[in-house]
């Protein structure tokens, strides 16, 4: 079995600093929506996404008709290249990871622009990016905002700067972008936007992502090659109601944001000896030299904290990890065990 590297462990005896979900978890009525669909017996039927998509289109201000929800963005960011037919595809990494072996089975040639990592404030040059599509003009370009690992968030007017210099398709991966301070990028024939609900509201297990775009002959061939029923009748009740909670769903967003905002900056400041990588949203990348992984990681797991070993990204090696935020009491136990392992490091 293929073995995939993702965020998430299930340990009572360790702190998941590794899964890039919303620090607040999930929201506190979880349990007893998903009783109430159980109750309902949604599970006996086949589901219809009538409701799914109205409350979709909605929650995003955008017509249904652009709007396909799928089993998660992973599921977006597999489909997609098997819907183009793709023969070459340009991807700013450091990406969704899975593209290394689709690539390489479908027999489609990556095209890898970095983001620059130089300095903690990473930056994209767009003038060569641009360079790279006019030479690469008919392949798509991938890119996530904010970017999974990096945090890093390509800047709305330099998208538009960038999407008026050239024709490819554009695939935006916001997967993220509502637990960030990054702006939402509008929907445009020439774009196709990803964005989910499972990072959005802590819930991996109740998989939820959406494909936005106005490019309508995209949809049509995209609604043909998915599977009739992408998401299970429960997942599709709980968000069906879930997304109609907007009071509640204002503050609990305000209350995250604010909550990723004032922590990002606390770690940031108090983590010693180690790069740490300006972040629009709920994770930090970081790099430790001097202890690379796997010893670096191992040494956190004794002291009870589990993070996410960055290496397996395009681009990145064993010095790189990413770190997600948590509340203040966990954070603090973050900070003092990186700064107590990093000063008690030995020659590995």
């Amino acid at each position: 079995m293929i073995k995939r590297k993702h965020g998430g462990v299930k340990n009572k005896n360790l702190i998941d600093f590794s899964s890039p979900t919303n620090p607040l978890g999930p929201p506190i009525f979880t349990e007893k929506l998903l009783k109430k669909c159980i109750s309902q017996k949604h599970y006996k039927y086949y589901p219809s996404y009538k409701k799914l998509i109205n409350a979709l289109s909605d929650y995003w201000g955008i017509d249904e008709d652009y709007i396909i929800p799928v089993n998660g963005s992973d599921e977006a960011l597999t489909i997609i290249p098997l819907t183009l037919n793709l023969k070459k595809f340009i991807i700013l990494e450091p990406n969704f990871g899975d593209y290394d072996l689709m690539s390489k089975n479908l027999k489609i040639r990556l095209v890898r622009p970095t983001i620059d990592l130089r300095n903690e404030d990473p930056v994209v040059n767009i003038d060569k990016l641009v360079n790279i599509l006019k030479k690469n003009k008919d392949s798509p370009l991938l890119i996530s905002r904010p970017n999974n690992p990096t945090g890093f968030c390509i800047d709305k007017k330099e998208l538009e700067y960038l999407s008026s210099r050239v024709n490819n398709m554009i695939i935006i991966d916001e997967a993220f972008i509502e637990i960030s301070d990054c702006e939402k990028i509008n929907p445009s024939e020439n774009y196709i936007i990803i964005r989910s609900q499972t990072k959005t509201f802590s819930t991996p297990g109740l998989r939820l992502g959406e494909i936005i775009t106005l490019n309508k002959k995209f949809l049509n061939i995209l609604e043909s090659s998915l599977q009739a029923w992408p998401i299970d009748s429960i997942t599709n009740c709980f968000y069906s109601n879930l997304l109609y909670e907007k009071e509640f769903i204002s503050s609990y967003l305000n209350n995250a944001n604010n909550l990723i905002t004032n922590e990002k900056e606390f770690i940031m400041r108090e983590l010693k000896k180690i790069i740490k990588y300006k972040s629009r949203t709920s994770f930090i990348l970081i790099k430790h030299e001097n202890l690379p992984n796997p010893h670096f990681k191992r040494e956190l797991i004794k002291r009870g904290l589990f993070i996410r070993d960055a290496s397996s990204f395009y681009g990145l090696d064993k010095s790189f990890s990413r770190i997600s935020i948590k509340n203040h009491k966990e954070n603090l136990m973050l900070i003092n065990s990186i700064n107590g392992v990093l000063n008690e490091q030995k020659n590995y």
